[in-house]
């Protein structure tokens, strides 16, 4: 008996660490269900971008305008690190993926997710939402439409196509409250709610395996975009932290100039980064699904671009106490105690949970 195929549409472009980890978070999971996964291949849609912005992510002769100010602003050395970190990125992507063009592709089942694949942020992406999509069964995985809203959804006109899209899918799994509900005032029906392919798989193997050896010493992790955590009172503010526990600052797949250390690290070498910091400071969804995942004690910034995304990760997994808006509440956040048998208890329940669904979908 042939092995079943199964596409995968989610944000492969991103040169994101989380992006790809999720990626291949559900690329394995779905091998240890006897299926050969692939990740389909398509051209993103930009249409609610600025000019700029798409010139910028559309990388033609268009892009080179963007790219110089972007040098002469930010200066060499965050230039070169992403540089590096793109091409890094790139040959992970290679290794570790085998990629379809989407209008090729001849596959049993395709799903949608993990990610921000729902929103309207960049542009309406029919695909998403089945369009143009030619297989036996198309369903989602913790599917999410980050920010976006039916307020959105209406003003965009987008409504119609998503409904149209949505309704040919066998099943539907969505990551977090926010997109159920937007999913239930399209559709009429409540989707189930499952967590981030990172969480599913769980990386065991390649944390236990590993023979990325990490950064030296004792050092606080910080993960944040790199024009966020930025302000004098943030930077200060972590420092002083670090300085009291004596600790270096390290900032892995992101710049920070003011960090002890940037780090360019492919995502596998990323898991042993966390691995071993002593606390993490961060302000994105994967910053703190890593947190968890390697009972890191963290400060998680939440706002109002990830609000959706990180109260209900937070709330969902047991670990509201790392939530902040504020920079002074730093200090207190790490150093509280951190349930993780609890955590990880409460992660193994909702791990048997996903797995039903996926075998459910697949098999049922």
């Amino acid at each position: 008996m042939r092995e079943k195929t199964i596409g995968i549409l989610t944000h492969y472009q991103v040169h994101n660490h989380g992006a790809l980890l999720q990626m291949y978070g559900l690329y394995h999971s779905l091998q240890k269900l006897g299926l050969a996964p692939c990740v389909l291949t398509y051209e993103k849609n930009f249409g609610f971008l600025s000019t700029e912005l798409k010139n910028k992510y559309a990388l033609s002769l268009k892009s080179i305008p963007f790219y110089l100010r972007y040098l002469r602003e930010q200066g060499v050395s965050k230039t070169w690190f992403n540089f590096r970190k793109k091409r890094l990125l790139s040959r992970f992507n290679t290794r570790n993926f085998v990629f379809v063009p989407l209008k090729n592709a001849a596959l049993d089942y395709v799903v949608v997710g993990s990610d921000e694949v729902f929103s309207l942020e960049v542009g309406l992406n029919r695909m998403m939402y089945g369009h143009g999509v030619t297989c036996k069964k198309i369903f989602s995985y913790a599917a999410s439409f980050g920010q976006t809203n039916m307020a959105d959804i209406e003003k965009k006109n987008c409504r119609e196509i998503m409904t149209g899209g949505l309704r040919k899918f066998a099943h539907i799994c969505v990551r977090d409250q926010s997109s159920a509900d937007t999913i239930e005032a399209l559709l009429g029906q409540r989707p189930e709610i499952h967590f981030d392919p990172v969480l599913l798989y769980g990386f065991a193997a390649e944390l236990q395996n590993s023979s990325y050896a990490g950064p030296k010493g004792r050092y606080l992790l910080l993960y944040a975009y790199d024009n966020h955590l930025n302000s004098p009172e943030e930077i200060e503010a972590v420092r002083s932290y670090a300085r009291a526990h004596k600790l270096k600052i390290v900032s892995p797949g992101f710049y920070h100039a003011w960090a002890d250390i940037n780090l360019n690290v492919n995502p596998l070498e990323l898991l042993q980064v966390f691995k071993q910091a002593n606390c993490v400071v961060t302000d994105t969804f994967h910053g703190s699904v890593l947190s968890i995942l390697t009972n890191r004690p963290f400060a998680a910034f939440v706002r109002a671009m990830n609000t959706n995304k990180m109260s209900y990760l937070l709330h969902s997994l047991c670990a509201q106490q790392a939530h902040t808006q504020r920079v002074q509440d730093v200090p207190r956040i790490l150093e509280q105690r951190w349930d993780w048998a609890a955590i990880n208890q409460n992660i193994q329940g909702m791990r048997e949970k996903a797995l039903s669904y996926l075998k459910g979908v697949l098999y049922g």
